[in-house]
């Protein structure tokens, strides 16, 4: 079957099986997955039939503001390209909404971090690694070092 990469929002069972599974972390509360996946700006979710196997999203304030958040794969499909794949889909809204006066954030962790170098980002403090910002001009990516 074809994995569907779409822009539809999951329940919050569907959401949180998927935190579980991809290793993002525990469960969240109902409320609190409502009312984070409906006011994000940006949602790339990626479907295997009815299974939600990967998602990520944009969180911004309409203005100057943007967070990408919980980039996330199933580990029974993860490095097949799909992190990848949903970031892709996430650049061409920043692309779209964001410009060089806009700061794009996120916080990454090892060693999921070196899909994000591939999209503009780089780390605002290199020799710690923690915190990255993505470039809203038009230098190219980086590519991928272990320090």
């Amino acid at each position: 079957m074809e994995l569907e990469f779409t822009n539809r929002l999951p329940d919050p069972e569907q959401y949180n099986s998927l935190r579980l599974r991809s290793g993002m972390g525990g469960r969240k509360s109902e409320q609190r997955i409502i009312r984070a996946l409906e006011g994000s700006s940006f949602v790339c979710s990626v479907w295997d039939g009815d299974r939600l196997i990967g998602m990520g999203r944009v969180i911004d304030d309409g203005g100057i503001c943007f967070s990408v958040n919980d980039i996330m794969v199933d580990k029974e499909y993860q490095r097949r390209g799909i992190a990848d794949r949903i970031m892709t889909e996430i650049d061409h809204y920043l692309d779209a909404h964001a410009d060089e006066e806009c700061f794009v954030t996120l916080i990454a962790k090892i060693p999921a971090d070196h899909i994000y170098l591939r999209h503009r980002f780089e780390y605002i403090d290199p020799e710690r690694r923690y915190g990255m910002i993505r470039h809203q001009d038009d230098r190219p990516a980086k590519k991928y070092s272990p320090i």
